[in-house]
């Protein structure tokens, strides 16, 4: 609560000492409009202008995965006035992507963490498993088993090794074009496991069109209390969220960025802001610093992952 009135006082703050009429602050999003990156991008942007006293204009720019928009922003001026929407996905396809055309360590600095969404983990109903522990065994029984993606180095993709890591499964990877065509693959019973942000399956879960096996997670999640997390299944090492943070080109001043992270806490904290978050599953928001530390971390966890399982590009 402590933190909340805090931000609320900055808030203030910064809406009495606004930026210039004619100022602009873009916000990039890195993949195409209508999306979850979109979607919470414009749930923040009204919050961001009051906290600002600045016009706050939404970007597509997607492209190679999110690629093209990172690396525009990490080729911006860096004025304060151009800010990165970045994900998870920032880290993977650090080490997945080949030729990448900025340094993900070096062209861009963190702002502030937006929140985090927990990663689900359903099968087809007629797989006929009620547990994660059903499914290893299947598995290890000798019945090939397959999950589906968004593409080869997506989250999705790592998602599933990571459960053929932790479980010492060897389910296959068959790749689609997107979330929603291997989402119904996975209904038309083409594959036999999916993973992906809790409010993505939720819907599918609810209608009985998939079963929920596990929450990626260390606690149970808020929307699908029912489903246990990694720890009750038996996996503890099953942990992957996805994320959403704000990013600016590296060497943009010092007061910008803390302008900057203060008027994106004061967004996220404001009452009807933080309500439409909640619900779009997002938590956990971090300021500069945490989140520096969190992305550190992130980095030294993946970057290893994905070498050894044989997904980097490098």
């Amino acid at each position: 609560m402590r933190i909340l009135f805090t931000w609320l006082a900055l808030a203030g703050m910064l809406a009495a000492a606004p930026a210039g009429a004619s100022d602009v602050v873009r916000l990039v999003v890195p993949f195409s409009a209508g999306g979850p990156v979109d979607q919470v991008t414009r749930i923040l942007a009204p919050g961001l202008e009051a906290a600002l006293g600045a016009t706050v204009v939404v970007e597509n720019r997607g492209g190679a995965g999110g690629t093209v928009g990172t690396n525009y922003v990490a080729k911006s001026a860096p004025d304060g006035r151009t800010v990165l929407m970045a994900t998870s996905g920032f880290v993977i396809s650090s080490e997945t992507t080949p030729n990448l055309p900025y340094d993900p360590h070096k062209d861009l600095e963190p702002i502030a963490l937006v929140g985090q969404v927990q990663t689900l983990l359903v099968v087809r109903p007629s797989l006929g498993v009620d547990s994660l522990a059903e499914l290893v065994a299947r598995a290890k029984a000798g019945e090939p088993l397959s999950f589906g993606s968004t593409g080869v180095g997506g989250t999705m993709h790592v998602g599933g090794e990571l459960l053929n890591r932790a479980a010492g499964i060897h389910a296959l990877h068959v790749p689609y074009r997107g979330a929603a065509p291997a989402i119904t693959a996975l209904i038309g019973g083409e594959i036999d496991m999916v993973n992906a942000d809790v409010p993505v399956l939720q819907p599918y879960v609810k209608s009985g069109r998939v079963k929920a096996l596990v929450i990626y997670d260390t606690k149970r999640s808020v929307e699908l209390p029912d489903v246990p997390d990694a720890v009750e299944a038996g996996y503890p090492q099953l942990l992957m969220s996805n994320w959403y943070s704000a990013m600016v080109p590296a060497g943009t001043p010092a007061a910008d960025k803390q302008k900057l992270e203060q008027a994106f806490l004061a967004a996220i904290y404001t009452p009807a802001i933080a309500k439409r978050l909640a619900e779009a599953g997002l938590r956990g928001p971090l300021g500069t610093a945490e989140f520096r530390k969190k992305l550190d971390a992130e980095f030294a966890r993946w970057v290893p992952f994905l070498r050894e399982t044989g997904l980097s590009a490098r």
